[in-house]
Order: structure tokens, then sequence, then C-alpha cells
């Protein structure tokens, strides 16, 4: 920074005073732009600002332009020059973007096939049971078909069919731990009485 704009910030912070600063922006058009400037910027800072800075930066956009050198992008490739070659490239490009189309295509008709199998048709197996069965049919693993959100009924008819399954459940674990503890009775022997 030079010393002329030290001291035009220091006389915006309110640092110093005095008119040589003042003569000084009156006669330099560079500090009274940047004056201007700080002025919005100060005001931009402390939320004063009522109108939008006037920045125009076109003609120094134009000239950073102009100074530009122009990059020219080259017509054919250096492939292209050779007879044999320039052909082959251009199709082999085009034969590697059918051969990923294809690929795609292939993984997205497995994927659905895979997505869409069939449940398994062969039950489940289980030992048979010794106790008596409960009336009720026996917990299948074949899942049942999704039910519409809307028809409630349905809902509490499996929930009640699925609360009777466990009571039930429930029951045969029952009777057969009560045939297990009169088979062990029965095993040791009748008690005699002391």
């Amino acid at each position: 920074m030079t010393q002329q704009q030290e001291k035009l910030s220091a006389f915006m912070d309110g640092e110093i005073e005095g008119n040589e600063i003042i003569d000084a922006i009156k006669h330099d058009e560079a500090l009274q732009a940047k004056w201007k400037r700080y002025h919005v910027y100060r005001g931009a800072m402390r939320k004063e600002a009522s109108v939008a800075p006037q920045l125009d930066i076109t003609a120094s956009v134009a000239a950073a332009l102009e100074n530009e050198p122009a990059i020219v992008a080259p017509k054919r490739s250096r492939w292209a020059s050779i007879p044999l070659i320039g052909n082959v490239v251009p199709f082999a490009k085009q034969s590697g973007q059918f051969a990923v189309a294809a690929s795609v295509a292939v993984a997205v008709i497995f994927g659905v096939q895979y997505s869409n199998q069939d449940a398994p048709t062969e039950p489940f197996m289980t030992a048979p049971t010794i106790a008596p069965q409960g009336g009720l049919a026996p917990v299948s693993l074949e899942q049942t078909r999704a039910l519409p959100r809307n028809d409630m009924n349905e809902v509490l008819e499996k929930k009640r069919k699925i609360n009777a399954l466990i009571a039930d459940h429930e029951q045969q674990i029952k009777l057969k731990q009560a045939q297990e503890d009169e088979n062990e009775s029965n095993a040791s022997g009748p008690k005699r009485p002391q």
C-alpha cells in the first residue's frame, strides 16, 4: 500500500485529521475512486448501504480478453490422417459404446428376473410331534401376499389367527412337558408311603 492509501484508510477510520489528505483526494482520480469504494465497503459492513455500488468492470474485462491469446482446437485428430486407422478408431469407439449398453441391458434383465423369482414350493419339514394337535393348523413358513392397507378387517383377522396359533403352541408345550413328567415318574417306579 502506498503512503497516500494508508493515509486515506486512516482518515476513513477517523485516526487522523487534516486538510492534506482532502487536497490529495481532490486532485488524484485514483484516490477519489478508492474513496468511493471505501465508503461503499464501510456502508456494506455497517449495513447502511441504501444504494447498490456502481462498479463497472466491463472495460477491464474487455481489455483482459483482448490481451488473451486465442486457442484454436484442431479440426481433425491425428488418427484421421492415417487412411486405414482413420476409419477404424471411430468404429472401435462406437462398438465400445454398444458393448457397454449391451452389458447394462443384460445386467438389468438378470436383475429383474432374479428379483421376480417365486418363493420355493417345497414345504418346510419338521419332526413329527408326539403330543396331540390342538385343532388348529400348524404354523407355516409360506408367505402370504401383502394385504392392502385399507382392509383393516383382514389384518385384524390375521392377528387373531396368529394369537390363536401362539396360544395353541404354548398349550402343546405344556402338554408335552406334562407327558414327559409322567413318563419320568412311571420310569422311576411307584413311590412308597413312609
